[in-house]
């Protein structure tokens, strides 16, 4: 018996994808034929990208005009059609309805990230609170608020039980460990007491980068609705809480049901899901109420 046979004895169950149309192994015979005996271990980084796909992609390309779509013509069209239907699938893809959320296009997940940190409503009353498992891009964050006087510090999150070991309810589940805060201008803040009309932002990702682990969705939720809770009467949590997720790793098999979790912001790697095209991500962003 070889090691793939082996294999196959010990976890052919949790192999491959269930119901799914094709077999893992066919899926690599007919859509990665280049890998042949090559193992590639960094989908986490790099995704590769399909025959099949490259192949669509060229046939569109090669059999569709598409122009500028900020002219008017048929190729202009073309290529407005594409786009909107574009965002509708990534709204759709996270159960989004246009009413209530919008699809900016980016040139990567880095990029929306910069969006956010520049547009947020930073003020020395704002508090920016992220987990200790976060890619660089997301700390980024981290300098726009402190730059504007706000308060940021990172947190431990671990799921909260009771006595009998079941979990608590859905907004008291998480236990929070709270690092030591950072403030640039403490000047700033002793200016006036932190009040109820900051606006605050809690990033998160749905997946980590480097260990895989995966939060609970819950977070958005909980968050926003329970933050003095869950931070203990800190003087941190006052204000009005925005939540972030950073699904650049999780989309591909996680995508957030927002119509469960509305979370405020998403952001999205379609490099990392497809593996190509590179230079090209999106920021989900929430309607103002």
């Amino acid at each position: 018996m070889d090691g793939k046979e082996e294999f196959l004895k010990e976890f052919g169950d949790f192999y491959g994808y269930r119901n799914a149309p094709k077999s893992i192994d066919e899926i690599r015979s007919t859509e990665f034929k280049r890998l042949e005996d090559t193992v590639y271990l960094d989908h986490a980084g790099a995704t590769l990208y399909s025959e099949l796909q490259m192949e669509a992609i060229f046939k569109d390309l090669t059999t569709t005009v598409y122009g500028n779509p900020h002219s008017q013509s048929d190729s202009s069209s073309a290529t407005s059609d594409i786009v909107r239907e574009a965002r509708r699938q990534v709204l759709d893809y996270c159960n989004a309805s246009q009413k209530d959320y919008k699809c900016i296009f980016t040139s990567g997940a880095t990029a929306a990230l910069k969006l956010i940190g520049e547009n947020f409503p930073w003020s020395c009353k704002s508090t920016f609170m992220y987990t200790m498992e976060n890619h660089n891009s997301v700390l980024g964050l981290r300098e726009y608020a402190l730059n504007q006087g706000a308060a940021a510090f990172a947190v431990d999150i671990n799921e909260a039980v009771d006595q009998d070991g079941a979990s608590r309810s859905s907004l008291t589940s998480f236990k929070v460990l709270q690092h030591p805060v950072q403030i640039r201008n403490e000047a700033k803040i002793l200016e006036g007491e932190l009040t109820g009309d900051a606006y605050n932002l809690f990033a998160f990702p749905s997946e980590c980068n480097f260990s895989g682990m995966r939060f609970s969705l819950d977070l958005v939720n909980n968050v926003k609705q329970n933050a003095e809770k869950i931070l203990e009467g800190s003087p941190y949590s006052k204000g009005h809480w925005m939540v972030l997720i950073d699904a650049a790793k999780g989309f591909a098999t996680q995508p957030p049901d927002l119509s469960l979790y509305p979370a405020d912001f998403v952001v999205i790697s379609f490099y990392k899901l497809f593996g190509y095209p590179t230079g090209l991500g999106a920021l989900i962003i929430r309607n103002g109420k």
